[in-house]
């Protein structure tokens, strides 16, 4: 803990001018590539005022900027350790462990920040970013509002805090933080799209399809290359085959004179995959789709050090290996509902199943709570039973650890309540997060009284959508043909092992086909395996005021429709990969 500053004397204060005017020839010589100059002034300064906060910093900047972050942090960490230390020494201190990848030790320093500094509003922004990013969500929003609280008018935290509440499905206070700095309108263009982005993306959610289109065209406007306004701004419209929208994105690739960033071009290919799909053109659907795609895997074709190059053989080697984990008998006596609270389901399934129609049907119900696809139970999977579980040995005593089984389910049921508070009509609780269905089987073990859908469509229906999205958590199988049909039955192969040893009262399946032509009747015995009473307002599911955060919050609000069922038929030609990886042969 500092110490409070003492008065300086005369001949300090004297020192400290006489530092200061080396401090600034130091930042000219550093502005001016002189790094040299700027070190040897600098040390002059340290020399002149031991232990003053300004020259440490000086010098730290100036190790910072020639890549010796080792000697910068341990000045910075010295100036914050000073009486009179200054919010800048711990931020700078933060920025370096922020740049080395070391977000732990930029959440102790920011901490340690605004204990010192308690009303200072934009580190508490920055806090509850790095916060949010390391899934610390509801602690990350407090910080955030507090961040508002003491700088109402700052862009940054308004904008913020507006990103965290739209993350977490809290679209109409999201709306309002990211209208307060779109009206304070900062001058920077690049704040100024993001902003909007936001908003428009706060408004596709919320079902105000209009409304984001505005805000996409806005940006487009503004900069024609933004890839990610395009992008959303196909998800929320309706092309036509000489819509103008089309034009301008094929010149904007082909043209020569812009200079696009490579996830713009992706983007863009993406966008342009939708707008031929919507024209009824599979041909140019596929060959924007394929280019984009292309682009996306570039990212996982070899190892960095901080992924690995992403192996199909591998990949699907690990999810077919998960059924040895959990044999028959193990479900023999599954945890019971403790009536602590809500009782929960888990839709799992691949992406594009049509599970967002399900969670939105069964959200419609008075006594459900719908909360999107969460991350929260593969997070405290991975902390507790560790990233590559199951793959050895141990993980089957793992598996029978109840004091381990307990603590997973209830970090999951506190922080899914702290997220998502239940109402007292609330009897339960819907988690959407697909990749489930690969720890069905620990779900079962450890939340009590845990219930399983299965959201199936037909294969290549499933897989086409899959390639048609460029998906917000990157699904790197679904970017090439071949490995997606591999991923595909991969999954397939796992859903027959649950399928078989799951008992009939834990897991239910259902149909994309069968719901969008039979909806009355599978509504009613999704609701029968759930244990509700039935509710009318499930087949008005489309009216529901609820927010929609996935790929298909745009196709869900328009209520049923049958075009997506064998929509795969007039590409076949242009799948063949996908096709034979799938082992299907076309008629």
């Amino acid at each position: 803990m500092t110490k409070p500053a003492s008065p300086s004397s005369f001949a300090e204060k004297r020192n400290r001018q006489k530092a200061d005017k080396l401090i600034q020839a130091a930042q000219s010589a550093l502005a001016s590539g002189n790094a040299a100059d700027a070190k040897a002034r600098a040390q002059q300064a340290m020399s002149t005022a031991p232990g003053y906060g300004p020259a440490l910093m000086m010098m730290a900047q100036i190790h910072r900027a020639t890549g010796n972050l080792n000697e910068a942090a341990q000045l910075l960490q010295s100036a914050c350790n000073l009486p009179d230390s200054k919010i800048d020494y711990f931020r700078e201190l933060a920025g370096i462990f922020a740049s080395a990848g070391r977000y732990d030790l930029v959440q102790q320093i920011l901490f340690a920040a605004i204990r010192k500094f308690p009303t200072h509003g934009q580190t508490y922004s920055d806090l509850g970013v790095y916060l949010i990013q390391s899934e610390h969500i509801t602690q990350g929003i407090t910080i955030l509002e507090k961040a508002v609280s003491f700088s109402p008018d700052n862009w940054q935290a308004l904008n913020n805090l507006g990103a965290a509440l739209l993350k977490v499905g809290r679209e109409k206070e999201a709306l309002e933080y990211l209208a307060r700095a779109e009206e304070i309108g900062p001058d920077d263009p690049e704040r100024r799209t993001s902003n909007l982005l936001q908003l428009g993306e706060a408004k596709r959610h919320m079902g105000d399809l209009e409304g984001a289109q505005e805000c996409f065209r806005k940006v487009i406007a503004q900069n024609p290359k933004s890839g990610r306004a395009w992008h959303d701004l196909a998800d929320v419209m309706k092309f036509e085959p000489d819509s103008p929208e089309i034009k301008m994105m094929v010149d904007i690739l082909n043209d020569a004179d812009f200079v696009l960033q490579k996830v713009d071009r992706e983007m863009i290919g993406f966008a342009l995959g939708k707008a031929y799909i919507d024209s009824k053109d599979p041909k140019q659907a596929i060959h924007h789709l394929d280019a984009a795609n292309a682009l996306r895997r570039q990212d996982f074709a070899e190892n960095t050090p901080t992924q690995k190059a992403y192996d199909s053989k591998i990949a699907c080697g690990r999810v077919r290996a998960i059924a040895d984990y959990f044999p028959a008998e193990l479900f023999k006596d599954l945890p019971q509902h403790d009536d602590n609270g809500p009782a929960h389901t888990f839709i799992v399934g691949m992406p594009r199943c049509g599970s967002t129609l399900t969670e939105q049907i069964l959200g419609s119900h008075p006594e459900t709570l719908a909360t999107g696809e969460l991350r929260t139970f593969p997070k405290f999977k991975d902390r507790l039973f560790g990233t590559l579980f199951p793959s050895q040995p141990e993980d089957h005593d793992k598996i029978g650890n109840s004091a381990l089984l307990a603590e997973l389910a209830k970090s999951y049921r506190e922080e899914v309540n702290a997220m998502y508070p239940p109402t007292p009509a609330t009897k339960l609780i819907i988690d959407k997060m697909l990749g489930n269905f690969s720890w069905v089987g620990l779900i079962l073990a450890s939340v009590p009284g845990a219930k399983i859908i299965h959201c199936r469509r037909n294969p290549v229906d499933t897989c086409l959508s899959c390639y048609s999205k460029r998906f917000a958590n990157l699904q790197v199988y679904t970017c090439n043909q071949t490995e997606l049909g591999e991923f595909y039955r991969a999954y397939e192969d796992l859903m027959a092992h649950w399928r078989a040893v799951l008992p009939k009262d834990r897991f239910i399946e259902i149909n994309y086909e069968d719901l969008v032509t039979n909806i009355e009747p599978e509504a009613r015995r999704l609701i029968d395996f759930l244990g509700l009473p039935w509710d009318d307002a499930m087949l008005d599911f489309h009216k529901t005021e609820r927010s929609v955060r996935t790929a298909s919050a745009a196709q869900v609000r328009q209520g049923l429709y049958q075009t997506s069922v064998e929509r795969w038929k007039p590409y076949a030609p242009y799948i063949k990969p996908l096709l034979k990886a799938l082992g299907i042969k076309p008629d």
